[in-house]
């Protein structure tokens, strides 16, 4: 499986709907989506990881800034202006080139990847606020990229958001301007608390496993046996 491929299972056995498009976007470290387009099967299902979320904006947060672990409510990258040139170069990259779905993850998207697009966009003495609000733009303009290549542009998607990258006001802020078509709301719109939507999603595999039940539909982003094992004290 590609993306998130456990996470698929849940996410359409949960949010599934017979006549509206939903689209699942989860902004962790990485940053994935689930489109669950209305009233079909799991067959027609997608599932890939986009890019980074927040992987790159905290690595670069806890080198610039010792103790902080996060750029709380953007408050730096809000105090930077986007360098074009440093955007363009960490957009270019061959994993966005690769079909959808596909799968990533921070042994890719690192500070050794940022220090190569400076290197390559003449950018190395860069403000941190810019370069800050430079990633907060990398992770939206990947993601919305993704969307544009995967989703049928015809029909109106609705966008649930959950993980850490939600609560990033900016990069919310972001994606919302390039994607005018889409409208976003939090996966608590779903009665889903969005910081614990992974966590339920493995509790529901939990309970496949349990009952002996397999993923019911063959999928390229499934496999096709029991969610889990039981394992037994010794």
């Amino acid at each position: 499986g590609e993306g998130a491929p456990l996470a698929v299972y849940g996410d359409y056995l949960l949010f599934a709907d017979e006549e509206e498009n939903r689209l699942l976007l989860n902004m962790g470290g990485i940053a994935n989506f689930t489109f669950l387009p209305a009233g079909k099967g799991m067959a027609e299902v997608i599932c890939t990881d986009t890019g980074p979320g927040n992987t790159l904006m905290d690595a670069f947060m806890q080198q610039e800034f010792p103790g902080k672990y996060f750029d709380s409510d953007a408050e730096v990258a809000k105090q930077g202006t986007v360098n074009n040139q440093l955007l363009n170069a960490l957009l270019d990259q061959s994993f966005f080139k690769l079909p959808f779905p596909k799968t990533t993850g921070p042994e890719l998207f690192n500070l050794e990847y940022l220090l190569q697009a400076q290197v390559q966009s003449d950018c190395k003495i860069i403000a941190v606020e810019d370069c800050m609000a430079t990633l907060n733009a990398f992770s939206a303009h990947s993601i919305a990229k993704a969307f544009k290549e995967t989703l049928p542009s015809e029909q109106f998607t609705r966008v649930f958001m959950s993980g850490g990258g939600m609560h990033n006001p900016l990069l919310v802020e972001t994606l919302k301007g390039l994607l005018p078509e889409m409208e976003f709301y939090s996966s608590s719109n779903l009665n889903i608390n969005p910081d614990a939507k992974e966590a339920i999603l493995f509790a529901l595999l939990a309970n496949e496993c349990i009952c002996g039940n397999p993923s019911f539909e063959n999928n390229k982003n499934i496999p096709s046996i029991a969610m889990g094992k039981i394992s037994f004290p010794a």
